[in-house]
């Protein structure tokens, strides 16, 4: 074989091995990049619904550490091995469920924005009513606090109505009828021809159980808020959610002449009816050896719920004057 040929077949051969080579490097990294980018890694993801709002400390019952190929981890995803990042942070929005953590969907809870409309539950309306800071109890209500509402009409109980007039008329002839027959009452003591007209602006109850939205610019806390501040007596406009029929029966009314009660956790809904002429005009509970304090002759004892209800009928022995929550109510 001549020294050309040798030469061309040597040529051949190294240009094959440097093909071969070449070829097997090219596979080589293109396994290698499929490799890497199938290769599993940790991450963090939602196993249910999430709502927004939820203090990521609580929406950690809802989220696990699982494996993913590189390929498909977001750039921005949240180490399950570092999650200072999102630590103190509310849900942006809704977390659906499979949802890679990533940064951007837990923020500081100053940052979300809600509307007032989105508090109001369905068949409900925002109404507001600017009430002294004094007759809402003093200003330390609370948004999410419950409340009745109470109403008073000011003025003479006996002046100008001719229906109390004359229930003032009748009692004070019975008063000097057990006067001048010299009977006791019920309570050990002599009836004697005095009547007064001591409760001057009567009050009755518009609506039990109505809860507080806002006062002024303070609203609900959120899920994840709190507050350890300590209380003090704040005003504002408060604003209640109720039904539209509601909320036009509240509006009717004088916002000077609304008076609120703070209600306690355990409060028991029950009928409150109006005051009568009678208990207009007749002598306080104090006045009464059977009544003596709100809460019957021994007092308030922590944890006895039991009223002078339970000991005097308020059609027979209540001659006089009434304890609450008593209402003697012809008919009742």
């Amino acid at each position: 074989m001549s020294s050309r040929k040798t030469l061309i077949l040597i040529a051949a051969i190294g240009v094959g091995v440097f093909a071969g080579i070449a070829l097997l490097n090219y596979v080589r990294g293109i396994e290698r990049d499929v490799y890497d980018d199938a290769q599993p890694v940790e991450v963090l993801i939602a196993t249910s619904d999430i709502p927004a709002g939820t203090d990521v400390a609580d929406a950690f019952a809802s989220i696990e550490v699982t494996e993913v190929p590189l390929k498909i981890r977001p750039a921005t995803f949240i180490s399950p091995a570092n999650t200072d990042p999102i630590t103190g942070l509310v849900a942006r929005g809704d977390i659906p469920r499979n949802q890679i953590i990533v940064a951007g969907l837990f923020v500081d809870p100053t940052v979300i924005t809600q509307t007032l409309r989105d508090k109001i539950p369905p068949g409900n309306v925002a109404v507001s009513v600017e009430i002294d800071t004094t007759n809402a109890v003093g200003g330390y209500l609370q948004p999410g606090d419950e409340v009745n509402i109470m109403v008073n009409h000011g003025g003479d109980c006996a002046e100008g109505d001719p229906e109390t007039e004359e229930a003032l008329t009748e009692e004070l002839a019975e008063e000097i009828a057990f006067a001048e027959a010299g009977e006791n009452n019920a309570f050990g003591g002599i009836i004697t021809a005095e009547v007064y007209c001591t409760y001057t602006q009567p009050a009755r109850y518009l609506y039990q159980r109505v809860e507080i939205l806002a006062i002024g610019a303070r609203q609900q806390l959120q899920t994840g808020d709190a507050s350890n501040a300590a209380l003090i007596p704040q005003g504002g406009t408060i604003t209640f959610i109720v039904p539209n029929e509601a909320a036009q029966l509240i509006t009717s009314v004088d916002p000077s002449s609304i008076y609120l009660t703070l209600l306690p956790e355990d409060y028991v809904l029950e009928p409150l009816p109006a005051l009568t002429a009678e208990l207009m005009l007749n002598r306080t509970p104090a006045e009464i050896s059977g009544c003596g304090t709100p809460y019957g002759p021994d007092g308030f004892i922590e944890g006895d719920n039991a009223t002078v209800e339970d000991t005097i009928d308020p059609f027979t022995e209540f001659i006089r004057g009434h304890c609450a929550p008593i209402w003697a109510e012809s008919g009742e």
